[in-house]
């Protein structure tokens, strides 16, 4: 029998960043191997929640494992209630049930989404990369809006309608993700307000990914786009960031206001044909982090503080370096270093594009895993890395959290206590940088 003929279509689908970093670090320990190195890896590249799964969570799972029936392809009446709730009370906005839909995961509602609505797709660039190759297997048409380091890698509203004015005047559909990934950006008020009114005027929806709004360091500083636009906006959450539940796959999209029972019957077709449903033993597990108010809220203090301590001081430490630049994280486990100011020095000593920075940085003896270039959606000649603070003992740290919380004065010994590893990694990196600058760094041959 002759080979599968593989669609052209899949050649275009660039790795998931995930696949792309654990077969970096596989590669690089064969490398090391050959060479009697078993040094660690200094894991900056995994943008997984380090904590545990709430207690809530656990228990509900187990108290409705037995559930072998199918659920509703978009949510219970019971979830969606739930979900209705709970933005209600962390993020003010008034929203009728009906219009929550949950599904399998963020990434299958972003897919059953951008298989519901017709038009162009705008995405900031840098960026996460999962939404491009969901549009290129769904041969949607797509542009990418660059975003600078002056404005901490956040959508310009000139940019945005210099953009939309270009384009055939149809429907778009904007991505904005807030806080951001990879750069723990969180937009304004005021910023978003700009955003939206161009939105408006431009016939375009916005796909809002929200999915680390709850890790907001101040939370009273987060604005969802559903307050700000709701007519236009789709509203994504999941139980994956702020919820360390990455791999319950559940997530909830507040379609926009005024949606019709149509649409949302169309989000179910296409959700039942992707994926059936949502577990139905997880959409009880996703009632219980919606309304386990009290226990929900003592978790997730702590865990956005333990982040704020961890990825607030290794941004400060990694933007002592010199001759390079650091966002300001506000939400999340995610930074951006960019290092186009040291584009010669890098060029010099082989690192050609984006592409060539996470091979550089992980070969021997540095060690370093990180996610750069097209993993990060970032231009092939400008040169990006995103730092994921994730690489500690989440349940040890939240477990003493929980306890007695430090005081302002206590965190640098629970940073050095708990981040140790990635203090180190960050001095390795602070090596490598130095090496690059020195010219004694030189790409190995891979």
């Amino acid at each position: 029998m002759a080979g599968i003929i593989i669609d052209a279509k899949v050649d275009r689908i660039q790795i998931p960043e995930n696949l792309r970093y654990f077969r970096l670090i596989e590669e690089q320990q064969e490398r090391c191997a050959e060479k009697g190195c078993q040094e660690e890896v200094f894991q900056f590249g995994l943008g997984q929640s380090p904590f545990p799964v709430p207690a809530p969570l656990k228990k509900a799972l187990s108290l409705h494992s037995g559930m072998g029936s199918y659920a509703d392809p978009i949510g219970n009446t019971e979830i969606r209630q739930a979900v209705a709730s709970f933005y209600k009370n962390r993020f003010d906005l008034d929203v009728e049930p009906y219009r929550v839909i949950t599904g399998h995961g963020a990434k299958g509602l972003i897919f059953s989404i951008f298989t519901l609505i017709t038009g162009s797709v705008i995405i900031p660039s840098p960026g996460w990369l999962g939404y491009l190759p969901q549009l290129r297997i769904l041969n949607v048409p797509y542009y990418r809006l660059y975003t600078h380091g002056a404005n901490n890698f956040k959508i310009r509203p000139q940019t945005l309608e210099a953009m939309l004015k270009g384009l055939v005047k149809t429907q778009h559909l904007l991505i904005l993700n807030n806080p951001g990934n990879p750069t723990g950006a969180l937009y304004t008020k005021d910023e978003l307000n700009d955003i939206a009114n161009i939105c408006r005027k431009y016939n375009t929806f916005i796909l809002a990914d929200e999915v680390y709004s709850l890790l907001t360091y101040d939370p009273g500083q987060f604005v969802s786009m559903g307050k700000i636009y709701p007519e236009g906006t789709f509203v994504i959450h999941s139980l994956s960031a702020g919820m360390g539940a990455g791999g319950f796959r559940l997530g909830s999209c507040i379609m926009p206001e005024g949606i019709s029972s149509s649409t949302i019957r169309d989000v179910a077709k296409i959700a039942a044909t992707i994926y059936t449903s949502s577990a139905a033993p997880l959409q009880e597990a996703g009632i219980a982090a919606y309304r386990s108010e009290e226990e929900m809220d003592q978790y997730l203090e702590a865990v956005r503080n333990i982040l704020r301590i961890m990825t607030s001081r290794l941004a400060r430490m990694c933007g002592t370096i010199e001759g390079i630049r650091v966002t300001v994280p506000r939400a999340g486990f995610y930074f951006m270093v960019d290092m186009n100011p040291l584009t010669n020095e890098l060029q010099k000593a082989g690192i050609m594009y984006s592409n060539d920075l996470a091979p550089a940085l992980i070969s021997h003896p540095y060690h370093i895993a990180t996610v750069t270039g097209e993993a990060m959606m970032a231009p092939y000649g400008d040169f990006f890395i995103r730092f994921a603070c994730t690489d500690f003992d989440g349940e040890s740290a939240l477990l003493e959290y929980l306890e007695k919380p430090p005081a302002p004065e206590e965190e640098e010994a629970f940073f050095e206590k708990y981040g140790r590893k990635m203090i180190e990694g960050m001095r390795m990196f602070q090596k490598w940088v130095g090496d690059i600058r020195d010219g004694t760094f030189q790409m190995p041959a891979l």
